[in-house]
């Protein structure tokens, strides 16, 4: 889908210019939810026989699973899920849970999964996204769509994890369940790992 409105363009650049500034872990840990996986998720890779990350930090997306279950409580009426936040609205998160859809795939790395969050802007959003990932992560591209936009960073730790990068999917959800179009306020991020270096699929839509 191609944007051009001189808006798009704007909202395009503004973004790109905090997705870049946006410091590691400024805000306060939020709620996740749960949308299906985003048609582009990659072919899962195996997790490497050896300890290939010697003192990685992988603080959400591409954790191992051992590091993920030590680090966030299990939501006792979401089997998938991790966090209890009851005051996140019920149409986003029935159980209150903060992340939804987790899943390793069975290759022992998390692989997907959703956040979701009391309804922000994008330069609150982003700073919450980025505690998702390593330390050094680093945007590698960005897309804009009608209903959500997507970014994908490069990770060194990543890499040498299993040859990832991370993306993420930002939207808003609504009552109904359909998606916000062209709205600065988010409310779910949906991450998942693709291969090292990845382009954007611009053809690709918001699932």
């Amino acid at each position: 889908m191609s944007f051009v409105t001189t808006q798009s363009v704007r909202v395009a650049i503004a973004v790109g210019c905090v997705l870049v500034s946006a410091a590691a872990g400024c805000s306060s840990r939020s709620p996740g939810s749960t949308p299906s996986t985003p048609a582009s998720t990659s072919a899962v890779a195996p997790l490497p026989a050896t300890s290939a990350v010697q003192g990685e930090s992988v603080p959400g997306i591409g954790a191992t699973r051992a590091a993920w279950d030590d680090s966030h409580t299990p939501n006792a009426a979401d089997t998938n899920g991790y966090g209890d936040d009851p005051s996140l609205p019920e149409y986003l998160a029935a159980s209150g849970a903060v992340y939804s859809e987790v899943d390793d795939k069975g290759t022992g790395r998390i692989q997907v999964y959703a956040l979701n969050m009391h309804t922000s802007d994008r330069s609150a959003v982003l700073p919450r996204v980025r505690q998702e990932l390593p330390s050094d992560a680093t945007v590698a591209w960005y897309v804009m769509r009608d209903q959500c936009y997507r970014v994908a960073f490069n990770s060194p730790t990543l890499q040498a994890a299993g040859d990832y990068m991370a993306e993420v999917q930002l939207q808003y959800i609504q009552e109904d369940g359909t998606k916000l179009t062209n709205s600065d306020s988010l409310n779910q991020a949906v991450f998942w790992l693709n291969g090292a270096g990845s382009p954007p699929d611009r053809e690709d839509g918001c699932d």
